[in-house]
């Protein structure tokens, strides 16, 4: 990534709750990366009272991280709305709140992402989660298979975010992500 571009400020090095500021293209975003039910219920309480007047036009960006074997469950969920997302260690969790559960499946949220059909099922085989309204960006960009930095550069002209296929096939069940993992530069 360009590191002009992109800056991160470590708020709490706390063992259930990491949070950052990242600044992405002149765009500050506020991460919570944990695995505690109760910061996933305060992030989605908060998200619906901010968007509580376009209930049925909120879309939230998705993304369901695993390690490579397919055989292994879900480690990660990453949410994403305007400036504020969400990396939630499913895996470590000490639960899965009731409320992540309606907010997957609610009907009147669209979840946004690249290849979130496989995501969804995946979501389901390991945690009997269901993801009711997705929708797939590559269907977008007319652009089958598109990746998300290929979208980021042609659709919001994003040129030099990268995820490279190692961060992909990392980790992911880990308990501390690295700053990789969670999209952040190194040495910040």
């Amino acid at each position: 990534m360009n590191e002009d571009n992109i800056s991160i400020e470590e708020l709490d090095n706390g063992d259930t709750l990491r949070t950052s500021t990242v600044n992405v293209f002149g765009n500050e975003v506020f991460t919570f990366v944990t695995g505690r039910a109760a910061v996933v219920r305060r992030w989605i309480y908060k998200i619906r009272y901010e968007h509580r007047f376009k209930r049925d036009k909120l879309v939230v960006g998705l993304g369901v991280q695993w390690r490579p074997s397919m055989a292994n469950p879900v480690a990660v969920l990453q949410f994403c709305v305007g400036g504020r997302c969400l990396i939630f260690q499913i895996l470590h969790a000490n639960s899965i709140p009731r409320i992540l559960k309606r907010f997957l499946a609610d009907d009147s949220t669209t979840f946004v992402g690249v290849n979130n059909y496989n995501d969804s099922y995946l979501l389901m085989r390991d945690y009997g989660l269901s993801v009711n309204r997705i929708f797939e960006l590559g269907s977008v960009s007319r652009i089958r298979r598109a990746s998300m930095e290929t979208l980021a550069r042609r659709i919001l002209g994003f040129n030099g975010i990268r995820k490279p296929q190692w961060i992909g096939r990392s980790d992911w069940d880990d308990w501390w992500l690295t700053e990789d993992q969670m999209g952040l530069p190194r040495g910040f």
